[in-house]
């Protein structure tokens, strides 16, 4: 059976050994580990279940194997070290939302919608009516940042300065500590940054998934060596790959849908139809009695009377 195994305690779901330490448990039974490998559930979720309960869910898990063993992959978006990944089948419009073959796969009819957003604001959001790419303000507040970018970069070369003076002038003492000084920190940029993180959300029409939020991680400036061009080189690399994990997505919901920026013209109405033109003799009898009342010249009257007129 082996040191780390325990048959006294059998597994509930199929009667197999059970591990004596770190077992996953439903209703405090420890669970084989071949049963624990396919609990696929948020976070939480198995601890709210009863061995009923868990059962059904194997059940479904063995019906979702049709579609695990169709699953091929072409497509991967990494949440970064240890925080997993995202896994889609564009030829089969299926999806996994971990990175491992075991993990349940969802199809079109269990993926909803989606939005990714820059803090709270949305970014890219899709659902079963296209995809909508959002304007982003980020391009102008690292713009925004620019002067203090400089104003940085300016103290920064005066305390080096200072340091190199501190330095030759150490050199020209006799070692003697009664005459050091205390120095400054060096400088560093600190600001908030124009976004702090990414935020991919997705809802399902699922039996046990409702939905799944992953945050991902944005750019940030260098203590030292602050630039907005690296800043943004970094911002439009990550927007890009997102935009592509949000196409994907959208093939999965709906590959015919369209995609539409948010700031596209809306479709322009029918042109307006030409105002009629102004009747001559009654444009001419009003500037008349302007004339009468003294408030036109006879110049004037004269020259606006051939204007109507085509003279």
């Amino acid at each position: 059976m082996g040191l780390f195994s325990n048959s006294k305690k059998p597994c509930p779901l199929c009667g197999s050994p059970t591990p004596r330490l770190l077992a996953t448990k439903v209703e405090d039974m420890p669970l084989c580990k071949e049963c624990a490998g396919k609990i696929d559930l948020p976070d939480g979720a198995l601890d709210r279940m009863t061995l009923a309960q868990l059962e059904q869910y194997m059940a479904f898990y063995e019906e979702n194997a049709a579609q695990r063993e169709t699953f091929s992959e072409d497509y991967r978006y990494g949440f970064g070290l240890l925080s997993g990944a995202l896994v889609v089948d564009s030829a089969h419009r299926l999806l996994r939302i971990k990175a491992y073959d075991s993990a349940l796969v969802f199809g079109p009819e269990n993926l909803q919608s989606f939005r990714i957003l820059e803090d709270s604001d949305p970014l890219f959001t899709g659902n079963a009516d296209g995809l909508t790419c959002h304007h982003s303000d980020v391009p102008d507040k690292v713009e925004a940042l620019i002067p203090s970018i400089d104003q940085f970069m300016r103290r920064k070369q005066d305390f080096e300065h200072m340091e190199e003076m501190h330095r030759m002038m150490d050199r020209d003492r006799d070692h003697d500590h009664d005459h050091d000084h205390p120095r400054p920190p060096r400088p560093e940029f600190v600001c908030t940054p124009p976004v702090r993180k990414f935020r991919l959300e997705l809802t399902f029409s699922h039996p046990y998934w409702k939905s799944f939020t992953q945050e991902i991680g944005a750019p940030d400036f260098s203590s030292q060596y602050p630039s907005a061009e690296d800043y943004l080189r970094e911002y439009e690399e990550k927007v890009e790959a997102l935009r592509e994990l949000a196409s994907r997505l959208q093939h999965i919901i709906n590959p015919d849908a369209p995609q539409r920026r948010e700031d596209d013209p809306q479709p322009a109405a029918a042109a307006a139809a030409p105002a009629p033109a102004a009747d001559p003799v009654a444009e001419i009898q009003k500037y008349k009695l302007l004339f009468d009342a003294g408030v036109l010249t006879e110049e004037e009257f004269a020259a606006k009377k051939k204007q109507l007129l085509g003279i």
